[in-house]
């Protein structure tokens, strides 16, 4: 509209400057100026023409600087709108960067605690994988335990039977130990005598020592388990003289045969006598 308003301005001005230069041609042209000025198409026709459109532009310039004025006022009225809806819109931009940032701050601790949370979950998986690995090796223990249990009663009966079959067999050993012991007595049998023939560990002196028949008489007898045929060994002051067998015994002496083939020294009487498992 300022553009509209200058341009009306600038044609007011144009046409002044045509009606000089008119009124500059008239004076020099010798002409009849009044025919000139009144006649029809003359200057003051013109000129009225000329205040005519000068009016008519005069109106439409105040009409438009009018609307101007209006759309000034309107532009300005729609520029404090939209003034106000910025300040609006830069208030819930402050308010949204506000929120940007606590959301964000929300972010990263929901992030943190979902790593958090996720190493937690990895740790608890990783912990339940071993107890249930835990749990199955238990289950195969229990399983081998329950097995071994069976086998083991199964073994405990076994053994309960094997006792109760040995108590009764040592029940019979028993009686029958009884009864030996029974029959020994009545027999006048020595359950120390050795079993294999060899005599015990025994030791006494030579009492009699009968040269021509190479005999001797010594202190120990069947009492002391000597029995036909042990051999006898005799030392003095811990030196061998020679070895003896018997010949047959009597419950606190026997007569030995002196064997020539081991006669170091010669037998005498008081010599130790000890007996030999050779």
């Amino acid at each position: 509209m300022n553009l509209l308003g200058k341009a009306l301005t600038f044609a007011v001005f144009a046409l002044s400057i045509v009606f000089m230069v008119v009124g500059l041609a008239v004076n020099a042209s010798h002409r009849n100026w009044r025919d000139v000025v009144l006649g029809p198409g003359g200057l003051k026709q013109q000129i009225e023409t000329v205040e005519t459109t000068n009016d008519q532009l005069r109106d439409s310039a105040q009409r438009t600087q009018a609307a101007l004025d209006r759309e000034r006022a309107a532009r300005r009225t729609a520029l404090a709108a939209l003034q106000t809806q910025l300040n609006q819109l830069q208030q819930e931009l402050v308010q949204s960067a506000a929120d940007v940032e606590a959301l964000r701050a929300a972010n990263t601790e929901l992030t943190q605690l979902d790593r958090s949370r996720a190493a937690d979950l990895e740790a608890k998986t990783e912990e339940i994988t071993r107890l249930r690995a835990a749990l199955v090796k238990e289950r195969e223990d229990r399983d081998t335990l329950f097995a071994k249990s069976l086998e083991l009663t199964d073994l405990l009966n076994r053994a309960r039977g094997t006792v109760q079959n040995q108590k009764q067999r040592n029940d019979q050993l028993r009686t029958q130990v009884t009864r030996l012991q029974e029959v020994v007595e009545a027999k006048g049998i020595d359950v120390n005598a050795p079993l294999d023939g060899a005599p015990p560990e025994r030791n006494g002196v030579v009492l009699v020592v009968n040269r021509p028949r190479k005999q001797v008489e010594v202190s120990i007898g069947s009492d002391d388990g000597l029995r036909q045929g042990h051999l006898l060994d005799v030392t003095r002051n811990g030196s061998f003289v020679t070895r003896l067998r018997v010949g047959y015994t009597e419950p606190d002496r026997a007569v030995a045969e002196i064997l020539s083939d081991y006669s170091n020294r010669t037998i005498q009487e008081g010599d130790r006598v000890d007996t030999t498992y050779e």
